[in-house]
């Protein structure tokens, strides 16, 4: 996301979603971005790292932002970190004549809708083994999980990354409905220094996640921003009709496959499962699918279990 190549959204990241003593000490005027070029490519997520420099107390260290786009939870994620930290490093060392490494604090940002369950540490990776600790590769990284913080929490901090993380939690329904309550976090930001630069990264978002026309408004002030609605609320009847025919579709083609009367069944099961991901409410997926609101609270408790 370009949206964190600005030194003022890094800030926000580190004050608002980062619970750690050391934060409080770093010198946030000293914020400087490291040019990508400097660093290795790491591998399919080459466009997604992003290092700054920072000071705290007259000693340089560095914040390794990875953003795992994926919409699988990968396991050993705690190695792959690991290795792109000691790369940089390694890249450091030869650039340098120092005899001493500078700290480096990693942080994994998760965008997808899993529940990020893999191990932090790599040390739990390994097996249980008799070689002391003390001999065997340490490394931990720092989750941010967006898909773990509260709609509420993201409202009270009202800042870019909170807007951001805002977007990528909801669907195009949700945005659509709560507006009001993303132009409520942007207000905040737009009177900032350089906000409305920031802002106009955030609409791309939307329009990059939705499929809206690209560059098709510039945004500049709150006005321009609640006009975006109209787009989003065309976009979203249009997203929610597919969601309907894709749940038909396939009720009709696993029908071929299992007899016509239970794949019908399985069809409108799956529209009311993909009505229930979109956000409707139960008498609607009552309404439109013929279930009954004990079938629709099942179905959504099977989701939920499913996602843990």
């Amino acid at each position: 996301m370009r949206i964190f190549s600005y030194p003022a959204v890094i800030k926000d990241l580190l004050m608002s979603f980062v619970h750690e003593d050391f934060v409080k000490d770093l010198e946030f005027d000293s914020l400087k971005r490291l040019n990508p070029d400097f660093f290795p490519a790491s591998g399919k997520s080459r466009h997604a790292d992003v290092i700054y420099e920072v000071t705290s107390h007259g000693q340089t260290s560095y914040i390794y932002l990875f953003i795992e786009f994926q919409s699988t939870v990968d396991r050993f994620m705690s190695l792959r970190m690991a290795r792109y930290v000691l790369e940089f490093y390694d890249e450091l060392r030869r650039c340098g004549k120092q005899k001493l490494l500078n700290p480096c604090f990693a942080i994994l940002l998760y965008s997808g809708e899993l529940i990020w369950n893999a191990p932090e540490k790599l040390s739990d990776l390994l097996l249980e083994s008799s070689i002391p600790k003390e001999f065997l590769p340490e490394f931990r990284y720092y989750k941010i999980a967006i898909n773990e913080i509260s709609k509420r929490d993201l409202l009270r901090l009202r800042n870019a990354v909170s807007a951001v993380f805002y977007i990528e939690n909801s669907n195009p329904s949700e945005i659509n409905k709560n507006y009001d309550e993303l132009v409520y976090i942007l207000r905040e930001v737009i009177e900032k220094t350089c906000g409305v630069e920031i802002i106009q990264q955030i609409m791309n978002r939307i329009f990059e996640i939705y499929q809206l026309p690209q560059n098709s408004k510039t945004i500049t002030s709150i006005e321009d921003i609640m006009e975006v609605k109209n787009m989003l609320e065309t976009k979203t009847k249009i997203w929610e009709k597919e969601i309907l025919e894709k749940g038909i579709k396939k009720g009709k083609e696993e029908g071929k496959a299992e007899g016509f009367e239970k794949g019908i069944k399985k069809g409108i099961e799956n529209t009311a499962i993909n009505m229930i991901k979109i956000g409707e409410t139960d008498s609607k997926i009552a309404l439109c699918t013929g279930l009954s609101v004990e079938q629709i609270v099942e179905l959504r408790t099977r989701i939920q279990k499913e996602n843990r």
